[in-house]
């Protein structure tokens, strides 16, 4: 099966699919991100790159290239590639520990960026880089000790590129968190986690890497990393960047002004606890194929299709890129969970950008405008505002939408590990989100954000609810919020010095507050408060 599998991708994917970025892709929370997407919005950029949250370091530094401000050289540094000017820097103990004196305390980004070990050639780059970061709570007061949280990170990364056509990025990262209970991390994404009571510590490790392979035909990608599908930049109701990544293969393939993408992945149908408790694993997967069309310069448009399914072999019909999913749903039993998205980003003028993503869970045409059960949608609207001067903030305001049983289903709920792959704020729910990048000095960058949730509390509100089990006297009544809802409230504030060339200082003030009529009274409300400050060692 896996054989069939294998063939069947690529000979299948030679008609459809599209030319990403993702090559040797940059974190998630990079600063050159928030700088591509600025540029991309003011129209120096081509506009599909502002819907992207799968940068590659190659065409990042490309484009960036381009420009020759401060804040530009500190970060465009950050991601370069091993150079070939850069090809005597060798092994030697003693110029290694003399670059380590000197990167502790001093900064010069105007030279080429020496990572921890690189090897060049005609043919061939690699390159190896390590990270070491510890985050503190000190102000905790859920320590009964009275001493601070603390967790720690211990990364290696190995990237390469070959030909200039096989590109490779893998990256192993340690995670230790002191005490028994994990909560002032957020990169804690459930995975299986061990608590050692001797040293009262809790470790967990994450991988993710991508093979990639470039060639005229076709454009082939293995690979876990995360990325989205729509213009948000964190939380699309299709696919989120945010959410936790998966396994896959992917195709992608430009024909003119067409952009076209394919996919088939694995998730995992339960949280990776209760798979160690139970010692079995279910069969979910995932396909997705997506087609984007440039209308003009200033306005993209996307539709997408969406299949979940399991606990049977990869199915044939999911493998072929450019099979209509929905009809191949119907025909296969009506056992899987379709979903239909349609997006829309739109340059109205340099620096303001305009869009749009609505998913479709289920369709009813006559019932399309009722309260009907069945009609589970999420939409979303945003707008980004950013000036042509990179010292001045951006602006990004969202507003999303989930109907009630939206991504639930009886046996595969649009989930992965038990968490969201669309909108991260679940169904039957409405939420406002506001966020903000600040560069105040090219070595300093502010993040903020800020969102106002109301979230039912009923049956159809949990992304794991089962729809079979819902309410049928409502089946013509569901409104949103029914049996009541929460209002939670949330601020986050991070601030990141970069200290010289292998340091860093980091910093987030976080608030929240969350109200359930089911469990406060109407003066109460649940209030948490964070003060995180971190070092960090890039090299």
């Amino acid at each position: 099966m896996i054989r069939s599998y294998i063939k069947i991708l690529p000979i299948a994917g030679m008609i459809i699919l599209c030319q990403v970025l993702s090559q040797i892709p940059i974190a998630n929370d990079h600063p050159s991100q928030i700088l591509i997407k600025r540029y991309s919005a003011l129209g120096d950029i081509p506009f599909k790159y502002f819907g992207k949250n799968d940068f590659s370091t190659i065409k990042t530094n490309d484009y960036l290239n381009q420009y020759k401000n401060d804040i530009i050289k500190i970060h465009k540094w950050d991601i370069q590639p091993a150079l070939k000017d850069t090809a005597g820097i060798t092994l030697n103990l003693k110029n290694k520990m003399n670059y380590l004196t000197k990167g502790l305390t001093t900064t010069n980004f105007n030279k080429p960026k020496e990572h921890l070990y690189q090897s060049v050639s005609e043919v061939a780059s690699f390159w190896l880089n390590w990270r070491e970061k510890i985050i503190s709570d000190p102000f905790n007061e859920r320590n009964n000790s009275k001493k601070p949280d603390l967790q720690s990170l211990d990364e290696f990364s190995l990237k390469g590129i070959l030909n200039n056509t096989i590109f490779i990025s893998s990256k192993f990262s340690m995670y230790r968190h002191s005490g028994k209970f994990i909560w002032i991390s957020n990169d804690y994404n459930n995975e299986w986690v061990k608590y050692f009571p001797a040293i009262d510590m809790n470790f967990w490790y994450t991988n993710q890497s991508s093979l990639f392979i470039k060639n005229s035909v076709i454009d082939i990608e293995i690979t876990n990393n995360p990325f989205s599908w729509g213009w948000s930049s964190g939380r699309s109701p299709i696919i989120a960047a945010d959410a936790i990544p998966f396994n896959r293969i992917a195709l992608y393939k430009n024909i003119g002004s067409l952009q076209l993408e394919y996919f088939h992945g694995s998730l995992l149908s339960a949280s990776i606890k209760n798979i160690h408790s139970s010692n079995v694993k279910k069969e979910k997967y995932i396909a997705g194929h997506r087609a984007q069309i440039k209308l003009n310069n200033n306005i993209q448009a996307s539709v997408s299709e969406l299949v979940i399914y399991g606990n049977r072999s990869p199915e044939i019909g999911y493998l072929n890129p450019i099979s209509f999913f929905w009809a191949k749903e119907h025909n296969l039993g009506d056992l899987d969970n379709i979903l239909i998205a349609l997006d829309l980003g739109y340059r109205v003028k340099p620096g303001i950008i305009f869009y749009s993503a609505f998913i479709i869970d289920e369709l009813s045409w006559q019932d399309l405008m009722s309260d009907w059960w069945g009609n589970k949608y999420s939409y979303q609207v945003g707008v980004f505002l950013t000036s042509s001067n990179m010292f001045f903030p951006d602006l990004r305001l969202e507003y999303n939408v989930t109907r009630p049983w939206t991504y639930t289903h009886p046996d595969f709920s649009y989930t992965n590990r038990e968490n969201f792959l669309g909108s991260p704020y679940g169904p039957n729910s409405k939420a406002i989100h506001i966020e903000s990048f600040y560069f105040p000095k090219p070595k300093i960058t502010i993040e903020s954000s800020f969102e106002y949730v109301l979230k039912g509390i009923g049956n159809g509100s949990n992304i794991l609810n089962n729809y079979d089990n819902r309410d049928k006297d409502y089946d013509w009544n569901t409104k949103f919020f029914l049996d009541g809802k929460e209002k939670i409230s949330k601020l986050n504030i991070s601030f990141n010095y970069i200290f010289s060339d292998l340091l860093r200082l980091r910093s987030t003030i976080s608030i929240s507050e969350t109200f359930n009529p089911n469990l406060y009274s109407e003066s109460q409300k649940y209030r948490e408060e964070k003060l995180i400050l971190g070092l960090e060692f890039k090299w």
